[in-house]
């Protein structure tokens, strides 16, 4: 036998060498199948995250249940993903947070009742200010069409001088 040789002369080396050659093989072509999820658990993770970033985090109260890492999150998050599992609805989950944890469980209130009166609010405040602003406006163009030329930039009227003159008689007596 010739041991400088990288050819596989004996049936033990060529037993080794194949075997070796099938382990790396389906490690190859099994290993990625089952690191990559399904479809169906990837629609089924997108569902998740989209109905518990409609859920307030009952611990952290200022962010959703998606973005949240406390506990009750997860246990949130495991509790949809069972739910949605048993061929749940996205509104039959909700029915069943806000049953358990009351309506501010929702991030988004409902578009009715109460709910709609906070959904017109900032509507109605910003029409209000706009209202404002625009009236506003108005009677300052109107009363510049009014006064004549050089008005409250130029010359006072009559009765402002008549008061500026009372005025200044009364505060040179008082010294």
């Amino acid at each position: 036998m010739n041991h400088g040789s990288w050819a596989l002369s004996t049936p033990r080396l060529r037993a080794v060498f194949i075997i070796m050659a099938l382990v790396l093989l389906a490690g190859a072509v099994f290993v990625p199948a089952a690191s990559v999820p399904a479809a169906d658990d990837e629609a089924l993770e997108r569902r998740v995250l989209e109905i518990t970033d409609q859920l307030r985090c009952p611990t952290c109260q200022a962010i959703s249940v998606k973005d949240s890492a406390a506990g009750f999150s997860r246990q949130i998050t495991g509790k949809v993903r069972a739910m949605l599992k048993e061929g749940q609805s996205e509104d039959e989950i909700k029915a069943f947070f806000v049953a358990r944890y009351g309506e501010w469980i929702l991030r988004a209130p409902k578009k009715q009742g109460v709910g709609l009166i906070l959904w017109l609010l900032p509507g109605l405040a910003i029409a209000a200010v706009g209202g404002w602003v625009g009236y506003v406006a108005f009677r300052a163009s109107r009363r510049g069409e009014d006064e004549p030329e050089g008005g409250r930039h130029g010359e006072i009227g009559e009765a402002e001088r008549d008061r500026i003159e009372r005025d200044l008689r009364r505060f040179e007596e008082g010294f």
